[in-house]
């Protein structure tokens, strides 16, 4: 898929001072600093691994005095770069809210989409397969070994900082994806939803 350059720019908190500018291209993403001499960062596409994302609270006697926005992106090094937005006191929250979930976007449909396309080919012709802690085999899912889920009990509740995944009429027997936690949990999301929408006979097709 082709796009066309992006870049995203986070603000200072003082007005109009340039943080961060997050470049996102077809052949990677680039972290750059304007008011930093550390070198710009850039992250090859085909290097990206994974990603998870959300908000932190820090408090102060109850109080809550910063609010932080972040996402996190792994290599096949297992090297993890991180991009925070911090709002103190309230200062620029939406603003920061609006380019945080921006990066989110972008992201996704810039590398996350072919990574979602991947393991829906693996699941397409076959292919017995990990992915978030969960493995995906010819009659449904496992995970910690010992829980399984044929692809007719499967059922997915969605929130806004996770999801679960639960046996249609046994909710107890239910694993939890944190999107702030556990990497690539949202292209796990998106496939699972995917698959389980299908008509049972497209989706026992796939694996005769």
């Amino acid at each position: 898929m082709s796009h066309q350059l992006n870049i995203i720019e986070i603000p200072e908190l003082i007005p109009k001072m340039i943080m961060k500018k997050i470049i996102f291209a077809d052949s990677g993403v680039s972290i750059k600093k304007p008011l930093s001499i550390a070198p710009d960062v850039f992250i090859p596409c085909e290097n990206i691994s994974a990603f998870r994302f959300g908000i932190k609270g820090a408090h102060l006697f109850k109080f809550a005095f910063c609010r932080q926005y972040f996402v996190e992106i792994k290599d096949y090094q297992s090297k993890i770069f991180r991009i925070k937005l911090n709002s103190y006191y309230g200062i620029n929250r939406k603003v920061f809210f609006k380019v945080w979930a921006d990066i989110l976007e972008h992201f996704w449909n810039f590398y996350m989409v072919n990574q979602l396309n991947f393991y829906t080919e693996l699941f397409n012709i076959k292919q017995t397969f990990e992915l978030s802690g969960v493995t995906f085999h010819a009659d449904g899912i496992s995970w910690d070994n010992k829980n399984k889920l044929k692809w007719n009990e499967i059922a997915v509740s969605s929130y806004q900082t996770h999801f679960l995944i639960h046996h249609i009429e046994n909710p107890g027997q239910s694993k939890c994806c944190v999107f702030s936690i556990h990497w690539n949990a949202v292209v796990l999301q998106s496939l699972l939803k995917d698959i389980i929408k299908q008509p049972i006979k497209i989706r026992k097709s796939s694996w005769l």
